[in-house]
């Protein structure tokens, strides 16, 4: 939903209805991840993808037929034909599709969602895509540390399934992961319920320290790839928007006593990337043994071989030891033989993608696992196979 919610912000203004096709549940080597959208206005122009391409024309079909009709489908597209020209899937894998009309009457909580976006709270929006036709639909804003309160009011779940469902959404706002989940069958109906969990986090955080020329193209491209940009250099001379036009702010402070600041205020979440680029000692090693005390999910500093292994004997000299350094990425980057600024950039970027996702960084050509390996997985959730029914339902 993500990908069009400026659009759908616009609509809801404008009062003007439009169909959302969601990607639900995929199978294999599906192209797009649980939760991508894509909206059909009721002209039938279509912003967004739920596939690349492979299914778009189907899709937009069926919401036609969505935004006609006004009652919910759920679609389910497998590989297709022979030729490659038939409806379905090229990659092999399946999906499914939920298309549900969006406006005030069907959606009630789109507003809470948006204040929610505003104030930077933790949420998700949780939609009942799958089961009895009277509950398919039916939406709800959670709140992080909240209970889900009226998702359910027309069908009674058992309690350790009601729990679980609680549990799995907080979980999923925890992990800032987009899913969708299996639930029983409640008292009063005698189809299981499926539910999308669709997160919203506050934009994850990227800290430069340094103002250098390598600054400005990775906060460039951090912004792009949506993350809250901050540069922070104790010159004033160099930390300005002028030269760093990307950044959200520009901070002039000592980087370590910056970094203290911010975690003492608790605006920094473990999910953190923290890109030391000053390559120089009197900057680097006190904000680095500061960051690495504390613990994020990428820690990485700029330098030669010889500068990494220097900071490294400095870092054990105030105490830390090779387990402590083990997150340090340094030199920092992907081996990509990057010289411009730009280049580097994507070298910096590709590695904290890639350590978000915990992966290898290697090329696809070189790896056997599935392109499209689940981030819940990797996150060391435990997917089920196909058929085999969740935990609480035992």
């Amino acid at each position: 939903m993500h990908e069009v919610m400026e659009v759908l912000e616009e609509s809801w203004r404008t009062e003007r209805r439009v169909a959302l096709a969601t990607v639900v549940r995929t199978e294999g080597s599906a192209p797009r991840a649980v939760g991508t959208s894509m909206l059909v206005t009721e002209d039938g122009s279509p912003v967004g993808s739920v596939s690349g391409g492979c299914v778009e024309a189907s899709v937009m079909e069926a919401a036609a037929g969505v935004l006609a009709s006004g009652v919910p489908e759920l679609h389910r597209f497998g590989i297709s034909d022979d030729d490659g020209f038939g409806i379905g899937l090229t990659c092999g894998g399946s999906v499914e599709i939920f298309i549900q009309t969006y406006d005030p009457a069907s959606c009630p909580d789109f507003a809470s969602l948006q204040r929610a976006l505003d104030e930077n709270l933790p949420c998700a929006m949780v939609t009942i895509f799958d089961g009895a036709p009277s509950l398919v639909g039916r939406s709800e804003l959670v709140l992080h540390n909240a209970e889900i309160e009226g998702l359910f009011a027309d069908t009674v779940l058992a309690p350790d399934a009601l729990r679980a469902a609680g549990d799995a959404v907080q979980e999923a706002i925890a992990s800032g992961i987009t899913t969708s989940v299996p639930l029983p069958a409640g008292t009063g109906t005698d189809k299981p319920l499926s539910l999308l969990i669709d997160v919203y986090r506050p934009a994850r955080r990227l800290i430069i320290f340094g103002a250098i020329d390598f600054s400005a193209s990775l906060a460039q491209l951090g912004a792009f790839l949506g993350f809250h940009v901050t540069v922070c250099d104790a010159r004033a001379i160099f930390a300005t928007a002028k030269r760093i036009p990307s950044a959200h702010e520009i901070v002039i402070d000592q980087p370590a006593r910056y970094l203290q600041k911010e975690l003492a205020l608790g605006k920094l979440a473990p999910d953190a990337a923290i890109c030391v680029l000053t390559h120089d000692a009197k900057f680097d090693v006190p904000v680095l043994d500061v960051a690495l005390r504390h613990g994020f999910a990428y820690i990485g500093a700029m330098g030669s071989r010889r500068t990494a292994a220097d900071r490294r004997e400095r870092l054990m000299g105030l105490g830390h030891t090779d387990q402590s350094l083990a997150p340090l990425r340094s030199p920092i980057g992907l081996d990509l033989s990057a010289s411009t600024p730009a280049e580097t950039a994507v070298s910096i970027m590709a590695e904290i993608i890639a350590a978000k996702n915990q992966t290898s960084g290697l090329p696809l050509a070189h790896t056997s696992e599935p392109i499209h390996k689940g981030v819940l997985e990797r996150a060391g959730y435990q997917l089920r196979p196909a058929g085999r029914p969740p935990s609480f339902c035992n």
